[in-house]
């Protein structure tokens, strides 16, 4: 009786875990390039992936506010739990040089509503902006007097919780990918450079992954990747996230072993697996080769682990269409679902948002 119970209350716990991820809809956005190198309007939408339906979610066309889009350098609005967050500046103001503006949450039932969170500081212009899984803080990495941050706000009263000084974790480096690990108040980060003839052997020595507080405390680099077999480690490593079962999830680059000058090529491998583990499971698109045309993919993890979805950086001047490509984690499907045709570098140009629960 206790057994069938047991049973029982697993079976309904499921039912009620699969249902509260039901609604996953994919949010992107289409921006509009006017006659300079800033958008004139940038219109967000969610998608079902499933059934293909489409709805408006926001559109900055008619709004005080103008989301900050310098075209050809992508910055594009997030998500956390149920929430969208973006950067923009007031509409027909002056932003501040060269051009902060401040951090705002955008309602995501079509009513063009906003609610501005804090203004930005630093002196340089923003880059990508993160939130955590619940929505509830917001971060950013900016300048001041030379020396680098990391500022870490509460989106309910728009208080600075944090200002890390991440000068010398940094150096030379860049963050190519930021975050929280969910459901905590560590941030992931993966550090680039460029390559150690136009850098400091220093700051080349920092590349990698790193968790840290979010108070800038207790900084960690992530231990080596496992390697696909015949391969060389990895020239390049980016955390994209980690999935509800605890994977970790990557792109790398490698380059196989002992082969000729013409095959001396690297590949983009996308995998997931456990921390500590030598073990890894492959989640690379196949089927989308022009993914990987030398420009950054944006990679968006759903929150239940069940989709993965990519898309490339539209900066390219040869570009015809830009597309959104879907994997299903469990079983490899991989598919088209979102193309848009685009004049290159004179857009329109399509830019992934991430999951909307």
């Amino acid at each position: 009786m206790i057994s069938l119970l047991l049973s029982l209350l697993c079976a309904a716990v499921l039912a009620i875990y699969q249902q509260a991820w039901a609604g996953e809809k994919l949010l992107y956005a289409v921006i509009y390039k006017g006659s300079g190198y800033t958008a004139v309007k940038t219109d967000i939408f969610s998608l079902d992936v499933e059934t293909g339906e489409k709805s408006p979610v926001f559109s900055d066309q008619k709004t005080p506010i103008v989301l900050k889009q310098h075209l050809y350098v992508f910055h594009f609005p997030v998500v956390g739990g149920r929430k969208l967050f973006a950067h923009a500046i007031d509409r027909g103001g002056q932003a501040p040089f060269p051009g902060n503006g401040s951090l705002y949450e955008i309602f995501t039932d079509g009513s063009n509503r906003f609610q501005k969170i804090a203004p930005v500081s630093g002196v340089e212009s923003l880059g990508d902006i993160f939130v955590n899984s619940t929505g509830t803080r917001i971060g950013y990495i900016n300048r001041i007097n030379r020396k680098q941050y990391i500022f870490i706000h509460d989106v309910a009263t728009g208080d600075r919780l944090h200002r890390a000084d991440i000068t010398d974790k940094f150096l030379d480096c860049y963050a190519a990918s930021i975050g929280w690990l969910p459901g905590s108040e560590k941030l992931f980060f993966s550090l680039q450079t460029g390559d150690d003839h136009v850098t400091s052997k220093a700051s080349y020595a920092k590349v990698g992954t790193y968790i840290m507080n979010e108070s800038g405390s207790h900084l960690t680099k992530f231990a080596k990747l496992p390697l696909p077999e015949g391969f060389l480690p990895p020239e390049m490593e980016r955390m994209i996230g980690i999935l509800p079962t605890g994977e970790y999830v990557f792109e790398t680059t490698v380059r196989k072993k002992h082969v000729s000058q013409k095959q001396n090529q690297f590949d983009f491998v996308l995998a997931k697996f456990e921390k500590n583990s030598q073990e890894f499971g492959d989640l690379s698109f196949r089927q989308a080769t022009q993914l990987y045309r030398g420009v950054t993919v944006i990679y968006r993890l759903s929150p239940s682990g069940k989709y993965l979805s990519a898309a490339a950086l539209p900066i390219l001047s040869s570009a015809l269409s830009w597309d959104i490509w879907l994997k299903y984690v469990q079983t490899g499907e991989e598919r088209n679902i979102l193309s848009i045709p685009t004049e290159g570098l004179n857009g329109p140009f399509l830019g992934l948002i991430g999951w909307l629960d």
